[in-house]
């Protein structure tokens, strides 16, 4: 099944239970979503049975609660959203997207140097 695009509810989710990277119970993803978004219990329980539906996470039923696992890792998504991102927005051109980058000043020094050495490194 080919990954595809979270909304950003969903990847709120997602990017909260990739950090904590283990099984986790929708009691500690309700509690952690009401208290940084406040977001409401039926609110979660959806986007995150959604997120099974779409094969990002496996649950199962512990106790009282359901359980958790990641089935598809933050590296992972993260390569399929830059691809598309860098195709459609920028036509495949590193030029473009340097350039972008670079307009408003939103390329530190020492990210200047990280790429300089990472061309150094391919080459």
């Amino acid at each position: 099944m080919p990954i595809k695009k979270l909304p950003q509810s969903e990847l709120k989710i997602m990017k909260f239970i990739w950090k904590v990277d283990s099984k986790i119970t929708s009691k500690d993803i309700i509690l952690a979503m009401e208290q940084k978004y406040q977001w409401k219990q039926t609110t979660t329980l959806t986007i995150l049975s959604r997120l099974v539906v779409k094969g990002f996470l496996s649950s199962k039923k512990v106790n009282k609660h359901t359980q958790y696992e990641i089935l598809i890792n933050k590296k992972d998504y993260l390569n399929v959203e830059t691809r598309e991102f860098f195709s459609n927005i920028h036509d495949s051109s590193i030029k473009s997207l340097l350039l972008s980058l670079h307009a408003d000043d939103n390329i530190s020094e020492k990210d200047i140097l990280f790429i300089e050495e990472w061309l150094r490194s391919i080459k």
